[in-house]
């Protein structure tokens, strides 16, 4: 989807970085909006090798992509990337036993100004709170800061990090698994609540 946060004319850095990764290694990449893709892929000779999405579009790509073809997210591609993704991936026990009244960070990398449907602040929340079915606090921090005092937090959610190096994000990471608070990646978080964090998970291995 073209994201309304994205500046004018241009796409976000997730894709951009994506593209280019792909094109300098010789792959063929296709571009098409979610709304265009069911028209799409009768019109490949071969199916795609893999289908990069959005993940706030997850269940409308995954009805669509065949069961045959490896999906997965950008947000999770930075996962792996930058961050360990087992890591992430077990962050997922803890959503399930989240409670009335537990705290959740929601932690971006970058600063930006934000849209009705933020996908930090609107989205995730509403979802989160309608997959458990609990009351939850949710505190937001973005750019450099990242709560130095996570034990009062039952979960971390972080961005896909695709403004900060590799180093910042290992130590934040580092840092919740020492407070022994889980952390978990949009991407990942949006395909388990989705219903297709098997599927999208299943291209990776686990490291």
């Amino acid at each position: 989807p073209i994201d309304q946060e994205a500046p004018k004319g241009r796409l976000i850095l997730p894709q951009q970085q994506v593209l280019r990764d792909l094109l300098d290694n010789g792959a063929l990449a296709l571009v098409v909006k979610e709304t265009e893709l069911e028209q799409a892929l009768p019109k490949l000779v071969t199916g795609p090798a893999l289908v990069i999405t959005d993940s706030r579009v997850f269940a409308q790509v995954n009805a669509v992509v065949p069961a045959a073809v490896p999906l997965t997210s950008f947000s999770i591609l930075y996962a792996r990337r930058k961050g360990k993704l087992a890591y992430f991936y077990q962050a997922v026990q803890a959503i399930k036993d989240l409670q009335d009244g537990d705290r959740v960070l929601v932690a971006e990398g970058c600063t930006h100004h934000r849209k009705d449907d933020d996908i930090g602040t609107v989205l995730i929340p509403g979802l989160l709170r309608k997959k458990t079915g609990k009351k939850l606090r949710f505190d937001h921090v973005s750019g450099g800061d990242f709560a130095a005092d996570l034990a009062k937090y039952k979960l971390v959610i972080h961005c896909g990090a695709c403004m900060l190096n590799k180093k910042e994000l290992a130590y934040r990471q580092v840092l919740a698994k020492e407070m022994g608070v889980p952390m978990i990646n949009y991407g990942l978080l949006l395909a388990y609540l989705h219903g297709v964090l098997e599927r999208v998970i299943e291209p990776f291995k686990l490291n």
